[in-house]
């Protein structure tokens, strides 16, 4: 994810302890890692929840973040 000769990266995972799905956007080439949002899908819920971590972050690049969340979290339905 790019703006602005920014980078952004995408890591998706899952949490035990909190039940659920989450997809991380970090800062690219940063150390230590510079964590700036989180959309968290809670499989007891069924719902989605945005956390930002920094403040003034692109509203395109957070309108992707969720989009690839919508995409990427929940679980596949069959």
């Amino acid at each position: 994810m790019f703006n602005d000769d920014t980078e952004y990266e995408l890591s998706r995972g899952s949490d035990i302890v909190r039940d659920g799905m989450y997809l991380e956007l970090t800062m690219a080439n940063t150390d230590p890692v510079l964590q700036l949002a989180e959309v968290f899908y809670s499989d007891v819920t069924h719902q989605f929840t945005l956390t930002c971590y920094e403040p003034n972050i692109p509203l395109a690049i957070i309108e992707d973040l969720i989009e690839q969340a919508k995409k990427l979290l929940p679980p596949i339905e069959k």
